[in-house]
């Protein structure tokens, strides 16, 4: 009888000391979620206030939203995460860091479905060079293949039902908390508060205005950033015209151009023309190079080369092919007078 009463009284001490801990640990969770939904929070009224507004925003303002949304959405899931600790997936904390990554997922995908669109692309993070090639071509071949109305309508709907999800499976983690050990409470935090804006049917009529939107028209203006010899010019000799460069005696002429991006959408195929014609013979030479350029990027294409003979002067000519639909033509072509010196 005596063992039988102190079994019991240590399951009794072990129960009270679980239910200590349970409570302790829900509301941890709960001060560290607040700061999280808090923060999802002021994120769902800033995306709502883009898409009630989608046709009137510019190009750059939009994508600059949009990885906005994707970025903060991101950096809740990861505290959310971390809020919840290593908690199983089906338990409250699990259930929890569950809806922030289901909004983050959202995010994304609404950003797929609008850049996938309008022929966008997220903005390059910090730290990348700005003439990486391969950045620069990844980011544009992504958007070369535009998605239809349709497709996008489709696209926003599927973002909108996993925020109606997320909204759903808060509100059950909210009860499930106050109705737990310590009655720990989390504040409300919502991201659909109109459903409606989220159906098909509207966001239909939505896309279509995108389609037509003056300021989200992609405009194109490719130029020149530089345009570099090798062998460089010399310093001019006394008497020479200040529009001839010198170079040192030389049968290979290298010419490297850089490509700049300054419209509003990516590039697939960006061109240059260069020609370099014999000023004696009249005889020219001609090579196209192409790139992928994104949005804001610089691209070094690759190095042309031009037989030349010493003593000889050459008129060489860089002029981007432009995209169509660009106007601009500032900076998009150079010419330049070459002079070879005689070989000593």
């Amino acid at each position: 009888m005596i063992v039988l009463v102190l079994l019991v009284g240590g399951l009794t001490q072990v129960s009270r000391q679980s239910q200590g801990y349970d409570a302790n640990s829900n509301r941890s969770l709960a001060a560290q979620g607040s700061v999280v939904a808090e923060q999802s929070n002021t994120t769902a009224s800033q995306v709502r206030a883009l898409m009630n507004n989608l046709q009137t925003q510019d190009r750059q303002a939009l994508q600059a939203s949009l990885d906005a949304a994707v970025q903060e959405t991101a950096r809740q899931s990861a505290r959310a995460d971390l809020a919840a600790g290593s908690a199983p997936s089906g338990s409250v904390a699990g259930e929890f860091a569950a809806v922030f990554a289901e909004r983050a997922q959202s995010m994304s995908e609404l950003r797929d479905a609008l850049d996938g669109f309008l022929g966008m692309q997220p903005i390059p993070p910090a730290g990348i060079p700005a003439t990486d090639s391969a950045t620069s071509q990844s980011a544009v071949s992504s958007q070369t293949a535009l998605l239809s109305v349709t497709q996008a309508t489709n696209r926003i709907a599927a973002a909108g039902a996993l925020l109606s999800r997320s909204d759903s499976e808060y509100r059950s983690v909210r009860r499930s908390l106050a109705a737990a050990a310590g009655n720990a409470r989390l504040p409300r935090s919502v991201w659909i508060s109109d459903p409606q804006l989220w159906q098909v049917g509207t966001l239909a009529a939505q896309v279509d205005l995108i389609a037509t939107s003056s300021t989200l028209e992609a405009t194109h203006y490719v130029l020149l950033r530089t345009v570099r010899l090798s062998p460089p010019a010399l310093p001019p000799p006394p008497g020479t015209p200040s529009t001839l460069s010198v170079l040192s005696p030389t049968s290979l002429l290298g010419v490297t151009v850089v490509l700049g991006n300054d419209g509003s959408s990516g590039e697939p195929h960006a061109s240059v023309r260069l020609t370099l014609a014999n000023q004696s013979s009249g005889a020219t030479a001609t090579q196209v190079e192409s790139t992928a350029l994104a949005l804001g990027g610089s691209v070094a294409l690759p190095t042309a080369t031009f037989h030349v003979k010493p003593g000889f002067t050459y008129e060489l000519t860089v002029a981007v092919i432009p995209p169509t639909g660009q106007a601009l033509t500032a900076g998009t072509v150079t010419q330049q007078a070459l002079q070879v010196a005689p070989g000593t």
